[in-house]
């Protein structure tokens, strides 16, 4: 059996990624280390509440984008 039977691809932050099928979007936030409290989440293009990041799960060929707005622009 491979180890990918259990991941799914899903775009984060303009790269492909293999994550494991079932991960919350608060799983996905520490596993890349993306914490910050100011942070926002859009799967999709759709906004995600922060009182949602330990139920949502991304699906395969999701876009996810975890945006810091303190970053400028």
């Amino acid at each position: 059996m491979s180890d990918d039977a259990d991941k799914i691809e899903v775009m984060i932050n303009g790269f492909r990624e293999k994550v494991p099928n079932g991960s919350t979007i608060a799983e996905l936030i520490l596993k890349y280390d993306e914490v910050d409290s100011a942070m926002m989440v859009e799967k999709n293009g759709r906004y995600v509440y922060p009182q949602d990041y330990d139920t949502t799960q991304p699906e395969a060929e999701d876009v996810l984008e975890f945006i810091h707005p303190d970053f400028g622009g």
